[in-house]
């Protein structure tokens, strides 16, 4: 996402200290700092693995990534899924995407496949999804229901769509990034119904659990009592 970019460069050099630190700094490289360096404070601030054992993740898995960008989550989720899984890594920016492929071409990674979406559809080649994970970015995208509902066509009817946003709550309400009620909201319109998982462990952002509704119906989906959100 082209236009994520220059905004994440414009807001580091303006007001860092009211971005979450794992957020804006894992996005570009900044101020002298290399991305292997940047990647490091976002493992200690954001603790991949530990996100991965909450959500599920496990060897075998054929897993989707929204908004992958440069690829870091997108490698660990190669990782943990092994030789017997494949990630789908997502964007709308074929640079990014690039990216990844070129890491993937200098260390013989076989098991991430690239996959150029849309605005509203991150059209993953499969149907048979067990996770689709947005890691750091859902509050940059421009039709989230709609995206939200076209991703159900590509989960397992027992598959789970996996947000890791950035918490305005814990970071004294930032009107950039969006409430939890709000990804709530847009569960219930897209047709998903919410997981309660524990996600006091992170400083600055949120984990929310999503699976879809079959049939669709017109459910309000329960709140986590840990983390409703009150106006």
């Amino acid at each position: 996402m082209k236009l994520y970019y220059v905004r994440l460069t414009i807001l580091l050099g303006c007001v860092i200290v009211s971005i979450p630190f794992g957020f804006a700094i894992g996005q570009v490289s900044h101020g002298g700092e290399s991305r292997e360096t940047i990647d490091k404070m976002r493992d200690r601030d954001l603790q991949p693995d530990k996100i991965m054992d909450i959500i599920g993740l496990q060897q075998g898995m054929i897993v989707g990534e929204a908004g992958a960008s440069y690829g870091y989550f997108t490698f660990k989720m190669s990782k943990r899924v092994g030789n017997t899984g494949i990630v789908y890594a997502n964007d709308i920016d074929s640079d990014a995407l690039k990216l990844i492929e070129e890491k993937c071409k200098l260390e013989k990674i076989t098991n991430i496949k690239t996959v150029l979406g849309t605005v509203d559809d991150p059209l993953y080649p499969k149907n048979n999804l067990d996770m689709v994970v947005v890691f750091d970015c859902l509050f940059e995208f421009s039709q989230p229901v709609k995206w939200m509902q076209n991703t159900r066509n590509y989960l397992k009817p027992e598959g789970k769509l996996v947000i890791v946003d950035p918490d305005p709550s814990k970071m004294g309400n930032s009107e950039h990034f969006l409430p939890r009620i709000k990804i709530h909201d847009f569960a219930h319109e897209s047709g998903y119904t919410l997981i309660e998982v524990d996600d006091s462990f992170l400083k600055s952002h949120m984990i929310i659990v999503l699976q879809p509704i079959h049939p669709f119906a017109d459910a309000k989906p329960r709140l986590s009592r840990r983390h409703s959100w009150k106006p």
